[in-house]
């Protein structure tokens, strides 16, 4: 087992590891991983979005109903719950509350799911991490997208807060936030993608293959990014991030392997569902973070845990799931 655990997560240590030497050494800086991350949000991870799911058979898209719905309450049931907790029960802002958010609902499956999930469960991997790409870069990411930029505006103009004209304050704030979420290229390439599929629409193998030549560097590219961060950030202990950690990698896997097993679920769907849900953190999250200036410090620390914790808890439910 430890073999398979390590065959999983090893290059993504090595990888974001090599990032942390990079910074150390001042190979690169901050606003080399910025411009980075940046690259990769609006070019690399698009392209891998649509060339990894507009080959998927439409019999095979529609069939995965179950884990499409195992994964999806395993994403964006805590996703709002974790939203609504930090927003009533701690009083922290919007853009804070919605990195958070993120913490417990966005796992890193588009980013390194294919190299994890494949040593673990075979080919199924690239179905599960487009599966999952359905539920968070369509309706978690343009959310916290949304709660960002709305966030944004409110710190820049307390007004766009109050209830002053009703229709004027949607047209003026709402509808161009929801707009710039929901054109964001990480959006768009996943949802064309899928409208292909279901309508039969063939893609030549050709520009997929061009697509995916970029898009097969997110994986390293976005942990070296978020290696140098760590770095430059130096993350110290923090209570919100130790405790996201922990429901990120332990609370809701361990709750969806329940769940499943009390509703008479295959063993191979708890196995997909369960392994997807125990992977850590995404770096969109420090991605988003750095952009948006919100808790830059707090979710790095998240990420950093969320990486070294992940080898034990990862190990404890390939066990469980056999």
């Amino acid at each position: 087992m430890l073999g398979v655990v390590l065959n999983a997560l090893l290059p993504v240590v090595v990888t974001l590891g090599l990032g942390v030497i990079a910074g150390w050494r001042h190979d690169e800086d901050m606003k080399a991983a910025l411009s980075l991350n940046r690259m990769v949000f609006l070019y690399a991870l698009p392209l891998a979005l649509f060339a990894g799911t507009v080959v998927i058979p439409r019999t095979e898209l529609l069939s995965d109903w179950a884990l499409l719905l195992a994964i999806s309450a395993g994403t964006f049931a805590p996703f709002l719950a974790a939203y609504i907790g930090a927003r009533t029960i701690f009083g922290r802002p919007m853009q804070a509350s919605a990195l958070q958010a993120m913490a417990f609902g966005f796992p890193a499956i588009a980013f390194i799911g294919i190299p994890i999930l494949t040593p673990l469960i075979g080919s199924k991997a690239t179905i599960v991490v487009d599966v999952a790409g359905l539920t968070g870069n369509l309706v978690i990411l343009p959310v916290t997208l949304l709660l960002l930029s709305f966030g944004q505006t409110l710190v820049r103009s307390p007004d766009a807060g109050k209830p002053a004209s009703g229709r004027a304050a949607i047209t003026a704030t709402i509808l161009p936030t929801l707009g710039d979420a929901l054109f964001q290229p990480v959006v768009l390439s996943p949802a064309i993608a899928i409208l292909f599929v279901l309508i039969g629409l063939q893609t030549p193998a050709i520009l997929t293959s061009s697509f995916k030549l970029l898009g097969s560097t997110v994986g390293g590219l976005s942990l070296f990014a978020s290696g140098i961060i760590l770095r430059a950030q130096s993350p110290k202990f923090s209570l919100p991030a130790s405790a996201s950690t922990l429901a990120r990698l332990l609370l809701i896997p361990g709750l969806v392997y329940i769940g499943l097993t009390l509703t008479g679920a295959d063993a191979n769907l708890r196995k997909m569902s369960v392994l997807a849900l125990a992977i850590p953190a995404a770096p969109m999250q420090v991605i988003l973070a750095t952009r948006y200036h919100t808790d830059e410090s707090e979710n790095a620390a998240f990420l950093l845990y969320s990486y070294v914790l992940c080898i034990p808890t990862l190990a404890f439910f390939i066990w469980l799931t056999g």
